[in-house]
């Protein structure tokens, strides 16, 4: 892969400005302003305020008390959960898709087989949630808690999850394909099959990740920390792996063809594009 051809895929170098916090550090008062602000329906209606055990499309639940919840199969589409808890719920095989969830706390729940795509996540509280099988595409997921998520099969393609804490999490053959994913922790997370093709992984921390057959064709990994990864069989293909650090990584027939900006450490461990073995120098050592 040529660099005109890389450049094309990322027109503007990573963005660490203004990024949002997890919601634990994040100012009272701008978790109030953006919860108190009135959401009006498209023809200019206030939306009813929502009554869990009849949830309907369109329904307000503000700071509404959600836990334990059984909406297996239910279709609450286009609805305001900001600030809600939403915790150790049952929303299994059910729609929710277009629907706000800022400043939630859904720690526990379950909404696995659930269509969640389109949807707002950001500085949300998802710790340990379950999404197998889910689709959560073309959603924000921006300084989101997401520490210990299964997310087994699950489409997260052309999601937004720029400083979202990933740490021990699950992700095993998931799609998040065309996704930006800057400065975000993947420590000891499992991606193993996974598609991470078209992505900006620029200064995220996959230390101690399971990587084993994930691709990350046509990737942006600027100055990411891969130490003690898995990456045996992944696919780098024509990504971009500046400044990455992979020292202590285990390789096996681990595809670098036409990846740029190849470290030298790593660069002199090819051939025939692959690399088989062990990494013992970091691109960061003094």
């Amino acid at each position: 892969m040529n660099q005109s051809r890389q450049d094309s895929l990322f027109e503007s170098a990573p963005d660490t400005s203004n990024m949002y916090k997890l919601t634990n550090f994040t100012d009272k008062s701008i978790r109030k302003a953006v919860i108190n602000k009135e959401l009006l329906l498209e023809n200019g209606k206030k939306r009813k305020k929502g009554i869990a055990v009849i949830p309907q499309n369109k329904d307000d639940f503000r700071f509404a008390n959600l836990d334990e919840v059984y909406w297996n199969g239910e279709s609450v589409q286009y609805a305001d959960f900001r600030g809600s808890s939403f915790r150790s719920a049952h929303v299994e095989k059910a729609n929710l898709s277009n629907s706000d969830f800022r400043f939630s706390d859904m720690r526990w729940s379950s909404f696995d087989s659930s269509d969640l795509s389109s949807c707002l996540f950001s500085r949300g509280t998802l710790f340990r949630i379950f999404v197998n099988d889910a689709s959560l595409e073309n959603s924000d997921f921006r300084g989101a808690n997401m520490f210990g998520v299964r997310g087994h099969r699950t489409n997260f393609r052309n999601s937004d999850f720029t400083n979202a804490l990933m740490k021990e999490s699950e992700f095993t053959d998931a799609d998040f394909t065309g996704s930006k994913m800057v400065h975000v922790k993947f420590i000891i997370t499992v991606f193993a099959g996974a598609k991470l093709d078209s992505t900006d992984f620029s200064y995220s921390d996959f230390t101690g990740a399971g990587l084993e057959e994930t691709s990350f064709i046509n990737s942006r990994l600027w100055n990411v920390d891969f130490r003690g990864a898995h990456l045996q069989e992944a696919d780098f293909s024509g990504a971009d792996i500046k400044d990455c650090n992979f020292f202590a990584v285990e390789f096996v027939n681990t595809n670098f063809k036409g990846a740029i900006n190849i470290p030298p450490e790593i660069q002199e461990l090819i051939i025939d594009d692959k690399i088989t073995g062990v990494c013992s120098v970091g691109s960061n050592d003094d």
